[in-house]
């Protein structure tokens, strides 16, 4: 077996890195003080791209260049035309003899900016965007917003000659308005004219314009437009809003990145910026609603990470898991080890294209993570973010009280308790002790007790988080560094977590071409502490009191087999969770081939878990105490390579290929000791206990893979994506370790095209894709599994030999679970971008679903592991953007997410046993074909049995009475029908922002709309018990059980269960007011005489309201009732979902 490497491996891995890029800075500052004239390849026909050369000057003369792509980047300079350049020429004569051969003028702008047109007429300059080069500016082609530039036919001595005489001379600074840093290269135009400028490295700008100007206009890629009235004012600074959609320009696609106007399957940014405010301790709860197709559950425990999915379920018993990529590396750790402060962007693939380039792991969705760096910060920028936040459940069911427990107790009896025969009127001098019998019980009611046990276990709950962070770059070294606190306290006694991180992530240019980086993080959680069930606290008469006269835990106060919920939080529980992740790279960029580049990515994912845990009341009251460890760690290789060429003016390719591998380690041991005569040391000396155990076990996987993807682009309009990867996976069956999964994706940009060129439409674009992905199953699940327990007695009385058994039967065919599929898709963006929008519709089917066939018990198993069956999966996604109003200081956004998915089981074993010529379903797995996965099978009620009717055979007045769906007059399995399904038919979220000068205000609609789920009058009878348990238990009040006196209740009587039980299903339908945060940011010029660059302080408010006929807890909350399986189906209900009130600050300096 493969050994974990050592966490020493690990931490010198990071120290060496970071010792390297330390003392790199000092000797690039030597090697810098001697300039080398520029590297020319010594063949005839090299030429360079004029872009490259503009670059080249931008960082030699500290200026910039604007120029159109069309005009510019297409151009070649020759070998001959470089060498006429001379050394020591100043700027200008240098542009002179570069671009007059090429027929192009420039201008240059009052802060030493330039723009370079060509010599002819005026012309429409298209919007600003990024250049490829990083830093000059370009206008591309396909953007319909336009102004004008003048190109007046002017020789180098009358550029060099040029004074404009202005009248008003405005200066100023630019600033994020989301965190307030300086923002370089913002571009600022006299309205109405040709005169501009851009903002320095500081976010610092000065402008001369005519005195009749009156507007300035700023502009930048990724933020809003905006106008700005100068009324005589001589320092104008300015907060531009990020503006989302333009943001998500530039997506991260796994292996690289993309414009999202080159996209052509679904890959999908996620608008975190709007919910920074939100007191969200895990990311994902950020994302909850924001995304079209991915799902996030709800949490109601401190520190639980909470349930995604992407695009449904498209398994039965295959892996459902999403993928996770961190930095450029599958992470396999918990979301909740990352802090939210740290990221920077999510993408989400979600389409077979897109998320082909992870082949056998990404059937399920993939999620992108990217954290931040320091590369946009000229020096360095300090920032704290700190809030408080309050939390109590947003549904406030109560247990009964004594009064409404001892009326229960006779409800129970009804048929004693009350006189007959009409069994409304309580009998008389009828008292509790008539119809209990406990002891504990009757003492109690005797004492006079009326505890609470709710009231005793709960507390109002709570979140502290604090972060510091600092991000620079000085030019060859950029960082950003973090570190960040997080305490949440829940409504339950003991739910707590606690967790500290620090991440540090680091790039240094060691040479022109050559970049090295490390990206890593360390999580530390603290869940230490056990609280009490709420399936127990629910059992919990109020006519008992947990603790005996000497103020010592009772072990079970009611008298029934339900043990004390305080002697949980009273267990010592030690439960730390340690994680470091490391991502070390380095970039060449060749300098021989421009746009060739090569990566590699060594990333290292290690944890340890400790979980130690005693309890005296553990085992009866003999106590037990165990202690576990758990370590994980892998890691993983890539070598990337990529090309990106612009040819023939209008074809540009982009080239990746991948090759890598990835490892997984995984180790544990559990010592356990039972009956303890003494628990002082617990479980720091388990060798008191009588009875030792130890567990062990140990695993490890390999992954190998190669990918390729070309992206191709022809004239702005024409798009194709292509991709294929090659997975091996050592958990599969030894014929089949290595598939192929292809994909392509094509995109028409309708907008470019000239029948289409209206001044309405800014952008429409087609897109469709189809391929494959797969699904991986568990590691061994293709072999044969030895059992070691198997025991053996040598005759009447013998020696007990213990050996080995097969437990299973190996499957030397098991392969994995393809989906394949399509996604058709249309993007819009009308009225000068006020409205933006995509639509998607997509199909894909699972064949080779992994599942248990059973076999002929003769051979000694009763199932293996196979391939079969089919699983179709649909949907529709839905997103629209308005910018409705902009006046003045008031702007009005909207943003609308809608999604529906269903599923469909195509087919299963493929047997036909009744020889009806239709497929069999699988009834006793609940799987039927036509179906969705998670069909609802079940009874269905005629109405309750009422007094005076008569009951069928194993049925009781009181209860329901099931439907003969048959009509064999005789109830029984085979009356169960399809009453609904578990999934909901659509979601969809609106997000309103509004901001007047520095008030900004969001809130958020978030709903589900359909799906059913059992409900909470199945745990109340089930769970709760019949007969003397349903005296001695308690219940949630307001439960509407049947009673001679409430014939119209929803649940049937207390005391008695049919043959055939009702199960209550609810419609799981709310619309939830999520968010809402009010935010004030202090002005630039109240904050610069004190060194602050910027101070937002805001407070917000977390599932405030929630509208819903759901009776539960709440209906998208996922769990037990008392957390455990002993209970049955009692889900959507364990927890209540918690209400939040946050206060906090943001401040940059």
């Amino acid at each position: 077996m493969k050994r974990t490497l050592p966490s020493w491996y690990f931490f010198r891995l990071v120290s060496i890195s970071l010792l390297l890029l330390a003392f790199q800075h000092g000797w690039s500052q030597t090697i810098a003080s001697t300039e080398s004239p520029p590297y020319l390849p010594p063949y005839q026909n090299y030429s360079k791209d004029l872009s490259s050369v503009l670059s080249e000057l931008e960082a030699r003369f500290n200026t910039k260049f604007n120029y159109d792509r069309e005009t510019v980047y297409h151009k070649k300079i020759s070998q001959k035309q470089l060498l006429t350049i001379e050394h020591n020429d100043n700027l200008e004569n240098t542009l002179y003899k570069l671009l007059s051969p090429l027929g192009l003028n420039f201008k240059k702008f009052e802060d030493a900016s330039y723009a370079i047109y060509p010599q002819s007429p005026a012309k429409n300059v298209r919007k600003i965007q990024v250049a490829p080069s990083g830093g000059s500016t370009w206008y591309k082609g396909r953007e319909k917003e336009r102004m004008k530039m003048p190109t007046p036919a002017m020789d180098r001595h009358a550029f060099s000659q040029y004074i404009h005489l202005l009248e008003q001379t405005i200066t100023g600074k630019v600033t994020d308005l989301s965190t307030g840093e300086a923002l370089p290269g913002v571009n600022i135009l006299a309205k109405g004219t040709s005169t501009g400028t851009v903002t320095d490295v500081e976010g610092n700008y000065r402008l001369t314009v005519a005195d009749e100007v009156n507007t300035l206009v700023f502009s930048s890629i990724g933020y809003e437009t905006m106008e700005e009235t100068i009324s005589g004012r001589n320092v104008i600074n300015i907060n531009l809003s990020p503006d989302i959609q333009s943001l998500s320009e530039v997506i991260v696609v796994g292996y690289g990145t993309q414009n999202k106007s080159d996209l052509t399957g679904s890959v999908v940014r996620a608008n975190i910026e709007s919910f920074r405010e939100s007191p969200n301790v895990n990311i994902a709860q950020s994302l909850q609603g924001t995304v079209p197709g991915l799902n996030i559950g709800q949490v109601d425990a401190a520190g639980e990470n909470p349930s995604i999915s992407v695009r449904g379920r498209s398994t039965i018993n295959g892996n459902q898991n999403v993928l996770i990529v961190v930095d450029g590396i599958i992470y396999t750790g918990s979301l909740n080890d990352l802090n939210p402060n740290d990221i920077e962007s999510i993408d989400v693939l979600k389409d077979p294209s897109s998320k082909a380039i992870y082949g056998a792991q990404a059937a399920n969705g993939v999620i992108l993570v990217t954290t931040k760096d320091g590369k946009s910060s000229s020096k360095p920028i300090f920032n704290y973010t700190g809030s408080f936040t309050t939390q109590t459940p947003s549904n406030a069911l109560t247990l009964m009280n004594r009064d409404e427990f001892v009326q229960k107790s006779f409800d129970a009896d009804w048929e004693i308790s009350y006189e007959a025969p009409e069994y409304t009127q309580l009998k008389p001098n009828w008292t509790y002790l008539d119809v209990v019998g406990d002891p504990e019980l009757r003492t109690g009611f005797e004492n006079g007790y009326d505890y609470d046990w709710w009231d005793a276990a709960t507390d109002p709950g709570y979140i502290n988080a604090h972060n510091l962070s600092v991000r620079g770059n000085s030019g060859e070294v950029s960082y950003y560094l973090s570190g960040g606190y997080t305490k949440q306290k829940g409504f339950i006694i003991n739910d707590e977590f606690e967790r500290i991180t620090t991440r540090i992530n680091i790039e240094s240019d060691l040479l022109e071409w050559f970049t090295i980086g490390a990206q890593t993080f360390g999580s530390f959680s603290d869940y230490s502490g056990t609280s009490p069930q709420l399936g127990s606290l629910a059992r919990m008469a109020p006519v008992i009191r947990p603790t005996d006269e000497n103020g010592e835990y009772i072990l079970n106060p009611n008298g029934a087999n339900i043990p004390n919920p305080f002697l949980e939080a009273a267990a010592d529980d030690f439960d730390k969770r340690n994680s470091l992740f490391g991502n070390f790279y380095a970039n060449i960029d060749f300098p021989f081939l421009e746009g060739l580049n090569y990566r590699l990515n060594f990333g290292n994912n290690y944890s340890w878990d400790r979980h130690y845990n005693s309890n005296r009341f553990d085992n009866g009251a003999s106590g037990g105490a165990y202690k576990e460890n758990i370590s994980q760690y892998d890691w993983t290789l890539d070598h990337i390579i990529s090309y990106k060429h612009t040819f023939a003016e209008k074809h540009q390719l982009d080239l990746t290929l991948v090759a890598g591998q990835r490892e997984r380690n995984y180790e544990r041991t559990n010592a356990i000791g039972i009956n303890y005569n003494n628990l002082r040391l617990s479980y720091n000396d388990l060798s008191l206990a009588t009875i030792q155990n130890i567990e062990s076990e140990a695993w490890d996987e390999s992954y190998l893979y190669q990918m390729g993807r070309i992206n191709y682009e022809f004239d702005y309009k024409y798009l194709i994506t292509a991709t294929v990867r090659r997975d091996g996976f050592s958990g599969f069956a030894r014929n089949e370790k290595t598939a192929l999964f292809p994909s392509l994706g094509v995109g028409w940009i309708m907008s470019e095209e000239s029948f289409l060129d209206k001044p309405w439409l800014n952008n429409l674009k087609l897109r469709g894709s189809y391929g494959s992905n797969g699904n991986l199953v568990d590691r061994y699940s293709s072999l044969a599994i030895l059992q070691t327990y198997a025991a053996y007695v040598f005759g009447d009385g013998g020696t007990t030999v213990f050996g080995q058994q097969v437990q299973n039967l190996a499957n030397p065919n098991l392969t994995w679970e393809t989906t394949t599929g399509f996604n058709f898709g249309l993007d819009f963006s009308v009225l000068s971008n006020r409205f933006t929008g995509s639509i998607d519709y997509y199909r894909s089917t699972t064949n080779d679903l992994i599942f248990d066939v059973a076999i002929p018990e003769i051979t000694g198993f009763d199932q293996i592991t196979s391939n079969v069956g089919k699983v179709a999966n649909r949907g529709i996604e839905v997103v629209l953007n308005a910018d409705v109003l902009r006046k003045n200081d008031f702007n009005w956004n909207v943003n609308v997410n809608f999604a529906s998915n269903r599923n469909e089981i195509i087919s299963l074993l493929g047997l036909d046993a009744n020889g009806d010529g239709q497929e069999d379903d699988l009834q006793a797995s609940n799987l039927f074909i036509g179906e969705s996965i998670n069909s609802i099978f079940d009874y269905e009620s005629g109405g309750i049995i009422q007094l005076g009717e008569e009951a069928p055979d194993g049925f009781f007045v009181g209860t329901h009475r099931i439907v003969d769906q048959n009509n064999d007059d005789f109830i029984d399995p085979n009356d169960r029908v399809i009453i609904g399904r578990e999934e909901p038919a659509y979601r969809f979220s609106i997000l309103n922002e509004f901001s007047y000068k520095n008030f900004t205000l969001r809130f958020f609609l978030n709903s589900i709309q359909g799906g059913k789920n059992s409900y909470l009058g199945r745990n109340m009878l089930d769970g709760f018990g019949i007969g003397d348990n349903v005296r001695r238990n308690n219940m949630w009040n307001g439960y509407d059980y049947w009673t001679p006196s409430n014939p119209d209740a929803r649940y049937r009587r207390l005391d008695q269960q049919p043959a055939f039980d009702y199960i209550y299903y609810g419609d799981r339908s709310f619309v939830r007011l999520q968010d809402i945060t009010l935010a004030y940011r202090l002005r630039p010029s109240v904050l610069e005489n004190i060194g602050i660059q910027n101070l937002k302080v805001f407070v917000s408010g977390k599932n405030l309201a929630t509208w819903t006929k759901w009776q539960g807890w709440d209906p998208e909350v996922d769990r037990g009732a008392d957390e455990t399986q002993s209970s049955g189906s009692f889900r959507a209900n364990g927890r209540p979902v918690l209400r939040g009130f946050s206060i906090g600050l943001d401040m940059s300096f």
